[in-house]
């Protein structure tokens, strides 16, 4: 199995949202880890805090992606996976996909020797 980084984008925000539509996905994400964890799939995963800074070789930016257009990304997910191909499946299951959000797939690569 081989580590995989999901990426959370966009999505429609929890403010945006009724108290019921927010329990429902909520729920939603609880019975999809639930399921991740007991398959032994998930290695990890948190939603973000708004905001930031990007930061680069010429400069600080604070909150510098502002909008779902840009592709703030509101949290992740680290799961195991044979392939890229079953990393896109468990991806595609994700209760964020239904909240009109994206998700970026990417195979975690192993530390090269020093």
């Amino acid at each position: 199995m081989k580590d995989y980084l999901l990426l959370l984008r966009g999505g429609i925000p929890a403010t945006s949202k009724t108290d019921a539509q927010n329990k429902a996905e909520m729920q939603a994400w609880g019975a999809y880890m639930g399921k991740l964890q007991q398959k032994g799939q998930l290695a990890g995963g948190l939603p973000l805090q708004s905001g930031g800074k990007t930061v680069s070789g010429k400069s600080t930016v604070p909150n510098a992606v502002t909008s779902a257009t840009e592709g703030i990304v509101g949290g992740y997910l680290i799961v195991k996976a044979k392939d890229i191909d079953e990393a896109t499946q468990i991806a595609k299951e994700c209760p964020h996909i239904a909240n009109e959000g994206n998700i970026e797939v990417r195979e975690i690569a192993p530390m090269p020797e020093m």
